[in-house]
């Protein structure tokens, strides 16, 4: 089995050299998707054993994941991790995605699954939008039958080969990670949750990225 790890990143210089040098021991391949930093970033993930992509300016993180799944993709890695390039997302926890997608399509990182593994704050922050992204996916039958996610909100996430080429996704931004669920359920992929811990210092999604991300979906949905 083929791996890969996509990283985006934007201006985390203080950061990259690790995420990179730990990720590498558990895939085959890491690839960088630098999302148009103005800082030291760039120059220190070439130092390190990765592939680097740069498009010159700031888009966003959905657009960068869109072009690191690209590269993924057309080299042909059967599985492919993604993770957040500011130091959040413990490389170590790796193996326990790659574990879990021999019997699924994607695997989630999830912060509440069985435990709190993030700050108060962030669960009521996510909420809302993990309410809308679950019901806008699956529908309210969805949570009947054991479908909802307990975090749909994760950067912390694993698909497979088939999984990405089925998925629609055009998000730019923040939005991708509600759009993905939305495609996983559409497509009807299986989704499994693994728990990860997060860093405290880590702000997650504010008030008015939660309600652009959850009006992503609505308008996909519905084709508005």
């Amino acid at each position: 089995m083929s791996t890969a790890a996509v990283v985006p990143g934007y201006n985390e210089e203080e950061t990259i050299e690790f995420v990179l040098r730990e990720t590498e021991k558990h895939v085959d391949e890491v690839i960088y998707v630098d999302d148009g930093s103005t800082d030291d970033t760039v120059e220190k993930a070439e130092n390190m054993d990765a592939t680097v992509i740069t498009y010159g300016e700031n888009v966003g993180k959905g657009y960068a994941l869109r072009v690191g799944f690209r590269a993924a993709l057309e080299k042909d890695h059967d599985v492919v991790i993604v993770l957040d390039s500011d130091g959040q997302h413990d490389p170590a926890y790796i193996p326990n995605f790659l574990e879990k997608i021999e019997k699924a399509d994607i695997v989630l990182g999830s912060r509440y699954s069985g435990h709190n593994y993030t700050v108060p704050r962030n669960v009521l922050g996510n909420f809302g939008l993990n309410f809308m992204t679950n019901f806008l996916s699956y529908g309210p039958q969805g949570f009947f039958r054991g479908q909802w996610l307990e975090d749909t909100q994760t950067g912390y996430r694993a698909f497979t080969k088939e999984a990405l080429q089925k998925m629609d996704l055009e998000a730019n931004e923040y939005a991708i990670e509600s759009e993905i669920v939305y495609e996983a359920a559409v497509n009807k992929l299986t989704v499994k949750e693994v728990p990860i811990r997060i860093a405290i210092r880590v702000p997650g999604v504010g008030v008015t990225d939660g309600v652009r991300n959850g009006l992503y979906v609505l308008k996909k949905r519905f084709n508005l």
